[in-house]
This record gives structure tokens, C-alpha cells and sequence, in this order.
């Protein structure tokens, strides 16, 4: 029997030079130097470093955007360097060049993105009416998150609004997961509402016609086959691309939402040099335990914290403020800050009793109840909250009279162990519930017992 000799493949030399973005401008420089004969072919590779470094650092400082193409060309050369992605998979499975092409699709989807909120200010400004250019803020509230990475919607706001008039028009509605609920996650989708928005899959008011709710919020953003963007934040836009697209596909609608990020918006508006400045702004949320700005359910609730409307004013509300002293805002309550004056509504109070919702009445549920367990000081000395009058005055005068000394005795108090001591001349012993007390202090006194953890039970 002869073994079938499979042959190895070949081991490729690695290339020693690690070639980073900064190498590629090199490359670039020395071959735009050598074709205008500034650069002799003699000069070594530390005279080129020399001579392209202080480019590098003043391109860099003037111009953020001056090192993408050279990322670019050192992603494609790693990605080269890694051989064949398309047999070389992940620890789950996926094929690299997969992954690498969802990535570069992201990349794009992001780049399209940003010079299109930067095009869409731009031209404002040359048209002169940037304050009064209307813009989208969304968010969508959800039950929770699948392990495929669905969010089951329940509730979705949008806020419709301009630098100078504010907020102009509010659109919300109460989206029904309908049979997007897969099983064994009730339990988890309540879980998640009970700390958060108080919805649950049972609420009454759901709107399950959700080709009524596509053709509201299309009309709401102004109609036609090209809808303006939606504005949410960084964090939310996954949630928010995934809650449209069910709307979308529901509806069987052709239209599509566009997902833009808010952080992006606020940059370009108030000039910031860097998104993370803008973000970390919107992330402040300073106004976010003012009531009056959420739907009915969450303010006859108490939780406007968070409802999807409250969300979207508050979001507005910060930009407006991160934006005034710029365009000169006149920042007016209703439109630009929360109302002054809230309003209740008894009625909409009354009428929550009879709806679907889970709430979380205590702070944290997991906390345990204190028991009764207590412990005495070891340096405690009871002596010294013992005034001794005799010896401040001869004659007795009428309140000491009426009010005498207690008696003084030698009290020797056990060490703190972190219960209560059990010994018999200590004054501040808990009485034992397992003791039998005597008839006349029993028809005496009716003490209430609280049971709590250990054997002494303290009384109140």
C-alpha cells in the first residue's frame, strides 16, 4: 500500500517592511519628485523619510480628510497580505472576504452619508435659509433585542423642526410587534419594558395597520418618492434602520427611509472639528427629566424618561441650545426649551387602569429587604449619658422632683460581633420571639413583631 504524498504549499516569504499609510505618501511623493527631476535615484530610503515627514505632519494638521486614500491603500495591501480570504474563515464560520466586504460596504454607507449631510448644509448657507431648512429627529422605542439582532418595535416618534421656529410638528404612534415576537421571548420583552418604556406585547392601543402607519409618516415628512432623512444618534441607528425596514416590509411600500447621524448634523451646524465634540454634546441629555414632553400613556405614568417623543423633543432641545449663541437663537419655551407651565391630565390618568403595561415600583429589585440584625458599639460607655444631680445642687428643686435620676449600676456590655449581644444585663437586648411573655404584659401591651434574618428579631 503506497501513501499519496500530498504536496505543501509553498511558504511565501513575508515582506519585511511594514507599508502604513505614511509609506504609500512616500511612494507617491518619490515618484512625483523623480518625473519632475527633483529626486535623484541615489538618495536612500531615510533621506526620503526626512524629506516627506514634514509634509505628512502639515497635511495632516490642515486637512483630516488628506490621509483616507493612503488607509485605503494600506487596507488593501493587508488585506493582500492575508492571502486568500475566500477559504479562510472566522471562528463562527464566516468567510473573511464576507466580512471584509460588509466592512468596505459600512465604510462606504458612512462616507455617503457624512457628504451628504455636509452637501445639504452647504447648500443651505449659499441659499441663505439654513434657519429655516426643516429636519427630521427619530427614535424608536423596542421590546428587546433577538439573538439575530431584530428589535421587536413597540412605539416610534418624529419630530419635525427648524433653527428659528423650533419644533413646528410631532408624529407618534404605538407600532404592534404583530408575530415578530419569536418564542421564548415574552418573558425577556417584559423584562426589558418593566425598566424602560412600560410596554408590553398585550398593550391595547397598538397600531396594527402599519399601512396606515407608512402612509402617515410619509405625509408627515412632506410626501413624494424622495423622503427626507431621518436624524438619530450614533448608538441608535442600527435600531432605527431595522424598525423602518420592518415598517417598510409590512406596509409593502417601495419607499425607503435614509438613517443619518444627528451627532453629524450638529458638527456641520455648529462648526465643531471633531464629531466626537458634537456627540459627547448631544449626549449631555440635560433636559431629561422635564415632564409635559412625552405621549399621554408615559406622562399619566410619570415616565416621559422614556416615551419616544420625549426622546426626539429632548434631542432637538440640545441641539437648539448647542447652536444659539452661533445663529443667534431666541430660545422660546414649547419650541426650543420645555414648557414652562405642564398641564395634567386627570382624565388620561383615570384611563390607564384599564390598559396593558408592566412598571417598576421599586428602585432596585434586587436589593433584599434589611432584617433586623444590629450591632452595639464596643466603646460604648452608658455611664457617660448619666447625669449625676446630686452633686450640682444640695436642694432638690421641683422638676427634680417630679423627674428623678434613674439609678446607676455597673453595666458590663458584651463585644460587637454584628448581632445583638445576648447577655442578661444588657439594656439593649432584643426580646427573643420564642420567648413566652406572661399574661399581664401580653393583655398590657400589643407589640408587633417584624420576622427578619437571623435569630434576634427586633421590634418595632
Amino acid at each position: 500500500m503506497e501513501w499519496l504524498r500530498i504536496p505543501s504549499a509553498p511558504e511565501r516569504k513575508r515582506s519585511k517592511i511594514t507599508k502604513s499609510p505614511f509609506y504609500f505618501f512616500m511612494m507617491s511623493k518619490k515618484t512625483e519628485w523623480e518625473e519632475a527631476g527633483r529626486w535623484s535615484p541615489k538618495k536612500t530610503m531615510e533621506d526620503l523619510v526626512h524629506a516627506t515627514f514634514p509634509i505628512w505632519k502639515v497635511n495632516q494638521q490642515e486637512d483630516p480628510e488628506f490621509m483616507a486614500p493612503f488607509v485605503e491603500m494600506h487596507r488593501r495591501w493587508k488585506t493582500e497580505q492575508m492571502g486568500d480570504l475566500e477559504n479562510k474563515y472566522d471562528s463562527l464560520g464566516r468567510p473573511l472576504a464576507d466580512i471584509e466586504r460588509e466592512m468596505a460596504r459600512q465604510r462606504k454607507k458612512v462616507m455617503d452619508m457624512e457628504k451628504e449631510v455636509e452637501e445639504t448644509v452647504m447648500k443651505a448657507k449659499k441659499r441663505g435659509s439654513l434657519n429655516k431648512t426643516l429636519f427630521y429627529v427619530g427614535y424608536f422605542n423596542y421590546l428587546c433585542k433577538t439573538d439575530q439582532g431584530f428589535y421587536i418595535p413597540c412605539e416610534g416618534a418624529v419630530v419635525e423642526f427648524s433653527l428659528e421656529k423650533g419644533i413646528s410638528r410631532c408624529w407618534q404612534e404605538f407600532l404592534s410587534p404583530l408575530d415578530s415576537i419569536p418564542i421564548g421571548y415574552k418573558y425577556k420583552c417584559i423584562q426589558s419594558s418593566r425598566v424602560t418604556h412600560n410596554l408590553t406585547p398585550e398593550f391595547e392601543h397598538y397600531q396594527t395597520d402599519y399601512s396606515k402607519i407608512m402612509d402617515s409618516l410619509v405625509m408627515f415628512l412632506g410626501g413624494g418618492d424622495s423622503l427626507p432623512p431621518l436624524y438619530v444618534m450614533p448608538d441608535h441607528m442600527d435600531t432605527a434602520d431595522c424598525i423602518t425596514q420592518f415598517i417598510i416590509n409590512k406596509s409593502s411600500s417601495k419607499l425607503n427611509f435614509k438613517i443619518f447621524s444627528l451627532s453629524k448634523l450638529l458638527q456641520e451646524l455648529g462648526h465643531y472639528p471633531s464629531i466626537h465634540i458634537a456627540q459627547a454634546l448631544m449626549e449631555e441629555d440635560r433636559y431629561s427629566h422635564h415632564a409635559g414632553l412625552g405621549c399621554q400613556f408615559h406622562e399619566s405614568l410619570s415616565n416621559p424618561h422614556h416615551c419616544s417623543l420625549s426622546i426626539c423633543k429632548r434631542m432637538f432641545f440640545t441641539l437648539a441650545s448647542s447652536c444659539s449663541n452661533l445663529y443667534r437663537l431666541h430660545l422660546k419655551p414649547g419650541r426650543h426649551l420645555p414648557p414652562d407651565q405642564v398641564e395634567e391630565n386627570l382624565a388620561s390618568q383615570l384611563q390607564i387602569t384599564s390598559l396593558s403595561y408592566v412598571r417598576e415600583e421599586r428602585i432596585n429589585r434586587k436589593v433584599p429587604t434589611p432584617g433586623g440584625v444590629t450591632s452595639v458599639p464596643a466603646q460604648f460607655d452608658p455611664k457617660l449619658m448619666v447625669t449625676d444631680k446630686s452633686k450640682e445642687s444640695t436642694s432638690p428643686t421641683k422638676n427634680d422632683e417630679d423627674f428623678p435620676n434613674p439609678p446607676v449600676t455597673n453595666i458590663c456590655l458584651a463585644k460587637s460581633t454584628g448581632a445583638i449581644p445576648k447577655t442578661s444585663h444588657n439594656p439593649f437586648r432584643a426580646r427573643d420571639v420564642r420567648e413566652k411573655p406572661s399574661v399581664a404584659k401580653t393583655r398590657a401591651t400589643h407589640v408587633k413583631s417584624v420576622q427578619g434574618w437571623g435569630d434576634n428579631i427586633r421590634l418595632l
